[in-house]
């Protein structure tokens, strides 16, 4: 095994015909949210007047049926089988713990069938998707007209605290003295063997020499 994982893929899974479904996001948050090891739901296959198989599923009474905005979701749904054209799916899986040494990495089975988990019509169903629509249409943001005037502990000042802080820096400095000619240039030197570029600002601080002796 590497520090990325084992580098071998586990096919024993390869022949597992596996279904791709497509829930509505409330339903897969609540099989989300459920519990380990508790069941969501039960499916039931029968066959249709045209001989064809007709899957539906009905939500475990165990679940709590409230949705979006305090709304009863559905509770019973059926399968739309959409079959797979000219396509090649599967589902790989990887050990719990996320990608650390000794991840084992799997092939779980191919996607034989693409279905789309649609709940029946009823007037659960359309209160529910009256719900969602008026919530998506509430603006972010909203404008309130105050009464009152608001109380601000903000008061503007004649002097921040950073100029305070320079000005207080600058009597602590004093006066700059300024260098002889031979001095300034020992010291720019000097500054020049260690870094080869500087901006204006850092030679002033370095020389400690008002900009006229700088330019000099």
């Amino acid at each position: 095994m590497s520090e990325k994982g084992d580098t071998e893929l586990d096919l024993s899974g390869a022949k597992n015909d596996l279904w791709l479904v497509k829930v509505p996001k409330y339903l897969a948050e609540k099989w989300i949210n459920t519990r380990e090891g508790c069941p969501v739901g039960k499916l039931r296959l029968s066959k249709g007047a045209q001989g064809k198989t007709e899957v539906t599923y009905t939500m475990e009474e165990s679940i709590q049926h409230v949705g979006p905005a305090g709304k009863s979701i559905p509770t019973q749904y059926s399968f739309r089988m959409q079959g797979i054209v000219s396509q090649s799916l599967a589902v790989f899986s990887t050990s719990v713990g996320g990608p650390k040494a000794g991840e084992k990495r799997s092939l779980e089975g191919g996607i034989v069938q693409k279905i789309d988990c649609r709940p029946k019509i009823n007037n659960n169903y359309m209160q529910l998707k009256r719900a969602q629509r008026i919530e998506a249409c509430k603006p972010v943001r909203t404008t309130i007209q105050i009464k009152s005037p608001v109380n601000t502990v903000y008061k503007p000042v004649s002097i921040t605290r950073e100029e305070r802080e320079d000005t207080k820096r600058k009597k602590v400095e004093g006066k700059k003295i300024r260098m002889s000619r031979e001095e300034l240039e020992a010291k720019l030197y000097e500054a020049f063997e260690k870094h080869q570029y500087y901006s204006f600002k850092d030679l002033q601080s370095i020389t400690n020499q008002p900009s006229v002796s700088v330019y000099v």
